[in-house]
């Protein structure tokens, strides 16, 4: 919308000689009715004409007039038009009037224009007081220009202190000393690291605190420079659900471990105890026999034959149960390995729609064999190669996260089998590490303790199946189990 400027110009009597095309638009008359009729004829309201034809004879006695009232016109069909108007002359050498320059606006249209940019402002204002999100811009120096309601809730800081500060101080270091250069770097090169991006940060409160938050940056291009706007989501009390989440799993599995502790110890005590009676029992007829001083050598000889027996066995149990600990009990049964990477998918649902990783899975037509498996152990396998998938990919960008699992049928040799591949667009594996990766205590995460792979080697193996890595031709790594068909 914008407010169009009527140009009139009259002769040294008054009278029109030109009219621009904006007259028309604004009073109804075309230029052609117009000129040749005294201004103050055609225009003004019959109580204006006065007040026109005093400004002509001000100009003609070598005044400017400048618009510091509403005067009423009319309109071809009669409605009521109010204009601020401005009137020059041009003269000729001896000061006398030649023409008069009449410009005029419609006020009415411009405070029209006014009432609906106020209500845009408004509307936007209330859209933005009512947003659940923090919504923070900022100009191309990294000045605030607004913090709406939501903003001053989540940091602690009200509107006035903020606006015309740098966005830097709702940073925690090191993020507050980088962030001019940041944003300098990319008005220089527009290489866009997080425009554009969701992505998890930290915030500064006006208290001091850090707390983790969503920040999603867009840009506007304007004539007066650029503006970013930054969307902010507190995220706390979700990363604290995480935490006792993580909290509570990390027990149910400490549990669990104390559970198949007990449940070994029982079976110990079970195993065991048959040799131990046995060998006390024989011991004590041999204590008896010599007591009462007519020991049968024959007899003696018998009984520590059965105590070194059953000392053997005893010995065995206990070999065996060492063998169970360090391999597990498999339980193997035909599976459909199809079935459970779907179940291991469904357990990933939250995870993998927060951290934005697209999934493929790709299995042939008709179905697939089954397996002969332990189907909770392999479960695990799989569920530690998603994990590591997600945290290999967790620095790259959202837009690039994918998780490819494809399930085919494979030969290893002449023997037939399914092969499993679990392949992510992550950082990759440098070949230092690829070749002992599955070796125990070898890891490329910070924190890991580098048992998992390992253990998935272990199970693997303990199916008769195998497993290993390899660079993805698309960038990222891919891990492959091969693991037997059931038997017929």
């Amino acid at each position: 919308m914008s407010t169009k400027i009527l140009i009139i110009v009259t002769d040294a009597a008054g009278k029109i000689t030109q009219a621009n095309s904006h007259c028309e638009a604004m009073t109804g008359f075309s230029p052609a009715a117009l000129i040749g009729r005294p201004i103050w004829d055609c225009l003004p309201a019959p109580e204006a004409a006065g007040q026109m034809r005093d400004a002509f004879m001000r100009v003609a006695a070598g005044d400017s007039v400048h618009a510091d009232e509403e005067a009423r016109w009319l309109r071809k069909d009669g409605t009521p038009l109010s204009v601020l108007c401005n009137c020059l002359g041009r003269y000729d050498a001896e000061g006398l009037l030649q023409t008069m320059i009449v410009s005029a606006f419609d006020i009415g249209r411009a405070r029209s224009i006014a009432t609906e940019l106020g209500e845009a402002l408004d509307r936007h204002q209330g859209i933005l007081d009512t947003a659940v999100d923090a919504i923070i811009t900022i100009d191309q120096r990294g000045c605030l220009e607004s913090f709406n309601r939501a903003a001053e809730r989540i940091f602690g800081y009200r509107a006035a202190e903020v606006v015309g500060r740098n966005i830097s101080m709702l940073m925690p270091q090191p993020y507050r000393s980088q962030h001019d250069s940041y944003l300098q770097n990319y008005l220089t090169t527009r290489r866009k690291k997080i425009i554009g991006i969701g992505r998890e940060v930290e915030g500064l409160r006006k208290d001091g605190t850090v707390f983790p938050m969503e920040l999603a940056v867009g840009e506007v291009a304007l004539a007066s420079g650029r503006t970013f706007t930054g969307i902010v989501r507190d995220i706390s009390d979700r990363k604290a659900a995480e935490q006792e989440a993580r909290r509570r799993l990390n027990e149910m599995a400490h549990i669990m471990r104390l559970r198949s502790m007990g449940e070994l110890a029982s079976g110990l005590a079970h195993e065991i105890n048959q040799p131990l009676t046995a060998i006390v029992s024989s011991a004590q007829a041999c204590q008896r026999m010599i007591a009462a001083g007519n020991a049968d050598l024959e007899l003696l000889r018998d009984a520590l034959g059965q105590i070194a027996a059953q000392g053997v066995r005893a010995a065995e149990v206990i070999r065996r149960l060492r063998r169970l600990v360090e391999k597990g009990e498999l339980e193997k049964r035909p599976q459909d390995l199809a079935s459970s990477v779907a179940e291991v998918l469904a357990l990933f649902t939250h995870e993998l729609r927060v951290h934005m990783v697209q999934v493929g899975v790709s299995v042939p037509e008709g179905g697939l064999p089954e397996v002969n498996v332990d189907r909770v152990q392999i479960e695990q396998v799989v569920v530690n190669l998603i994990r590591n998938a997600l945290d290999a990919m967790e620095q790259i960008l959202p837009a690039e996260r994918m998780l490819n699992i494809d399930l085919s049928t494979s030969t290893d040799g002449d023997q037939l089998g399914l092969l499993l591949r679990v392949q992510d667009r992550g950082t990759g594996i440098a070949p230092d590490i690829a070749e002992r990766l599955f070796e125990p205590f070898q890891t490329t995460k910070r924190d890991g303790l580098g048992q998992g792979l390992a253990i998935c080697r272990r199970i693997v193996e303990a199916h008769g199946g195998r497993i290993w890595a390899e660079a993805a031709t698309t960038g990222g790594t891919v891990f492959l189990v091969w693991l037997p068909l059931a038997e017929s």
